[in-house]
């Protein structure tokens, strides 16, 4: 589980329900079932270090918004190291560390595939809303088809300039599962597909992509 979700959670008891609702936008007890959630999906994660990466073929993002006809296979990719990154608009720590993973993605670009995928939304109007996100309008309901999901993933990628594949998570959030990829995980894998470096669950600290670099470095120097 995020380091800073633990850390909130430590803080949790020492704060009224009210200080508390005003402070992260949810009671204790939400709070606390979003809790369980993390901890169950990171338990059942297939994606772990020195095993192969679960495979996955998924619809991508088309560079005007729409939705490709075709799937990408993580499996075509292999000869060359891949990085995935999960993401998604409505996480505020996602989109603040935008910049420094440009400059890595730029750093490595033509020794590592880069792939991001984008998964459900951290904090949907419809659900755990946020006061940085309102600051920001970056305002969405969650998705609940493909369409709605290439919409807002389409938004971010205009909004951060990123220029790399972006897999769309199907509607059942199947490769989420697999990776425990909410809201927000880094994976390197070699060029066999086995996974080389999985972050901790996010949101994480912006330090964490000093973490990521090294294991870009390391898989580029060894691949």
């Amino acid at each position: 589980m995020s380091r800073i979700a633990f850390e909130m959670r430590d803080q949790m008891d020492d704060m009224s329900e009210a200080d508390f609702k005003d402070t992260m936008g949810l009671s204790k007890s939400e709070f606390r079932d979003y809790l369980k959630t993390a901890a169950d999906q990171e338990d059942n994660c297939l994606a772990q270090e020195g095993e192969p990466a679960p495979n996955f073929a998924a619809h991508t993002l088309n560079a005007e918004g729409s939705i490709s006809s075709g799937l990408l296979d993580l499996s075509d990719l292999r000869g060359a190291p891949v990085s995935l990154i999960f993401g998604c608009y409505t996480c505020p720590v996602f989109r603040r560390q935008s910049d420094r993973m440009k400059q890595l993605i730029k750093h490595y670009d033509g020794r590592v595939q880069f792939v991001f995928v984008y998964v459900l939304e951290a904090h949907p109007t419809d659900g755990w809303n946020t006061e940085s996100n309102r600051a920001a309008g970056v305002m969405y309901a969650q998705t609940i088809n493909l369409e709605d999901r290439a919409k807002v993933a389409n938004n971010w990628r205009s909004a951060y300039e990123f220029e790399n594949p972006v897999v769309l998570d199907w509607p059942d959030n199947r490769i989420n599962a697999d990776y425990a990829g909410e809201p927000e995980r880094l994976y390197v894998l070699d060029g066999d597909g086995i996974v080389t470096f999985k972050s901790e669950q996010g949101p994480y600290y912006d330090n964490h992509l000093e973490d990521w670099a090294a294991a870009l470095e390391k898989v580029v120097l060894s691949n």
